[in-house]
């Protein structure tokens, strides 16, 4: 009896682009965490932390890239843990 490994299948490239953007989508969320803690208006933006925080969330889509499910499945399963606000 062999087993089927499903992770051997090539990636089409719609798959690798919704990786990408699942990627981006917690890296936003990361990145909106330290945000909701303080106030908009007390914020100032500088160039450095806006080029970190877009470091960031690119790193998080390309990790998603390169590491695939393996990256993608512990956050979904981290995001699905959280209970809803409201």
């Amino acid at each position: 009896m062999t087993s089927e490994d499903s992770t051997l299948k090539p990636r089409t490239a719609t798959d690798v682009i919704k990786q990408f953007l699942l990627g981006i989508a917690f890296g936003l969320l990361v990145m909106l965490i330290p945000l909701s803690y303080i106030s908009i208006s007390a914020i100032e933006f500088q160039l450095l932390h806006v080029l970190g925080l877009t470091a960031l969330v690119l790193l998080c889509g390309i990790l998603a890239v390169a590491f695939g499910n393996k990256f993608l499945s512990p956050l979904m399963k981290f995001l699905e843990s959280i209970p809803p606000i409201g």
